[in-house]
This record gives C-alpha cells, sequence and structure tokens, in this order.
C-alpha cells in the first residue's frame, strides 16, 4: 500500500466523524490499520489539527423573492441573485458573478 501523505491523514481523520461510521468500519473502508488511525490522531491533535469553519448558506433566488436588495445586484442578466447568509448579514451578487470572486468572497466570510 502506498504511504500516505500528511494531508491525507488530516483529511481522513476529519471525514471520519462525519462520516457516521464507528472507527474500525472508517478505517476497514479505507484500509487503514486502527492502530495507525490511532496514532495518527494523537500525534495530529498535538500538532492541532485546524478547526473546520462553518461554510455560509448560499442559496439562487430570484430577485422578486428577496426585499431590500440593490438596484445593481437586480440586474444580473439572468434575473437571478445569488444570496449568501452570513453572521455580518445578507449578501447578494448577480448571477453572473465569475466563479473565482465568489470564491474569494466566500473565503473572506469564513476568516469573519
Amino acid at each position: 500500500m502506498a504511504t500516505r501523505s500528511h494531508e491525507d491523514w488530516v483529511t481522513l481523520l476529519q471525514e471520519q466523524p462525519a462520516s457516521g461510521l464507528t472507527i474500525t468500519a472508517f478505517c476497514r473502508l479505507h484500509k487503514v490499520s486502527i492502530s495507525s488511525f490511532y496514532a495518527r490522531k494523537a500525534d495530529m491533535s498535538k500538532t492541532s489539527i485546524p478547526k473546520v469553519v462553518p461554510f455560509v448558506k448560499a442559496t439562487l433566488a430570484s430577485p422578486i423573492a428577496i426585499t431590500a436588495m440593490t438596484t445593481q445586484a437586480q440586474s444580473s442578466a439572468s434575473g437571478q441573485t445569488i444570496c449568501l447568509q452570513h453572521q455580518t448579514g445578507l449578501w447578494s451578487f448577480p448571477s453572473t458573478l465569475p466563479a473565482p470572486y465568489l470564491l474569494e468572497i466566500i473565503k473572506g466570510l469564513q476568516a469573519c
């Protein structure tokens, strides 16, 4: 079996609780020995695995369904708006906004 990278182990350790599987079943599924799983988990808990920041909720809605939006946001070519609900408020963008820009906005909101 190929050796797993540090990033692979971080991913595995973060996926296990979300999988709903027991550690034994998860290890069997991913072909990892239970002792290796616990050893890596202990090693990485010493170096502190970065916590996953909750993702902002995104919805796609028509401008009619959204009140208090700016005229500029409503002027999108398709008539749809991307709305991001965040602790700082409701953020609205035209659906024509390029994906890389939207990704940068989401990353910025996650840092808040």
